[in-house]
């Protein structure tokens, strides 16, 4: 046995924008034996070391700290996104400069997936409060590797390293919206949350599909960031062309992850002046 002792530990989240980006941790090396130590440390990608240096001599009982870090990449968020696998190995193409699934790779990823139940009240058309509970999927990526320490005397030692990364999710309340009976050519207004619940940075956006010929919905805004966890009150207009009734869709797509949300909208024109509504 070596005598060398590791403490570290990681955790993470994907940012929307960094293209690149070092996770970085202190790691505490600890020579436990009664003799001198020489050796040379390395690291498979995504985790890095971050010194410099990379052979060291421990007198016994004497103790280092060494920075370490997992590279956020936009490469590394391909490859774990593009994988439909609960389990996989990765292995970093050098020539290329992206990441594999192989199973010689030295990286071994688990993905975890879960539902968060979030409750929430929402204000309905006729003035009344409804509480609604949504579950929203939340998704972690667990990365394992290790740090390979090769000693003098052609002897290796495995440090286990791990890094947990979530994947933001977002969810909008509520997602069915129906303006009722409006007055042909008045515009009528409600309002829908979009929530970012996890701590993650998420970019969304919003395209409208549906009819537009009948009556024409709009919102406002129509495209955001979340950079921590958070809320927006998005603004929802309808104003009805005909007395026919009109529905439409809203499709946000959230990043990274890429993940849909979809809200329905729906309205009706009329020509009764009783349904007017004060602005």
């Amino acid at each position: 046995s070596s005598g060398i002792n590791a403490e570290y530990g990681m955790a993470g989240i994907i940012n929307s924008r960094v293209k690149e980006h070092t996770k970085v941790h202190k790691m505490s090396l600890l020579n436990g034996s009664k003799l001198h130590l020489q050796f040379k440390i390395s690291a498979s990608l995504p985790f890095t070391l971050l010194d410099d240096k990379i052979e060291y001599t421990l007198t016994p009982r004497q103790k280092i700290k060494l920075d370490h870090g997992l590279v956020l990449s936009e490469k590394l968020l391909s490859s774990l996104l593009g994988s439909t696998r609960q389990s996989f190995r990765l292995q970093y193409n050098k020539s290329e400069g992206n990441y594999v699934v192989s199973e010689e790779g030295k990286v071994e990823v688990n993905i975890e997936e879960q539902l968060l139940h979030k409750s929430h009240e929402v204000n309905l058309p006729d003035g009344t409060v409804k509480t609604i509970v949504q579950q929203v999927p939340e998704k972690r990526y667990h990365i394992h590797s290790h740090l390979l320490l090769h000693y003098n005397n052609g002897h290796e030692q495995q440090i286990p390293v791990h890094c947990r990364i979530v994947l933001p999710t977002f969810y909008i309340s509520p997602e069915i919206v129906d303006f009722g009976t409006c007055l042909v050519g008045q515009t009528s207004h409600l309002t829908v949350r979009l929530i970012n619940p996890s701590n993650s940075p998420l970019r969304w956006t919003s395209v409208y599909s549906g009819d537009t010929d009948e009556g024409e919905f709009k919102i406002s805004p129509p495209n955001g960031e979340f950079t921590r966890a958070d809320s927006v009150l998005l603004n929802l207009t309808f104003t009805a062309k005909s007395c026919k009734p009109s529905r439409g869709t809203y499709t946000f797509t959230g990043t990274p992850g890429n993940r849909t949300l979809h809200l329905s909208l729906s309205g009706v024109g009329s020509h009764d002046e009783r349904m007017q509504r004060l602005l």
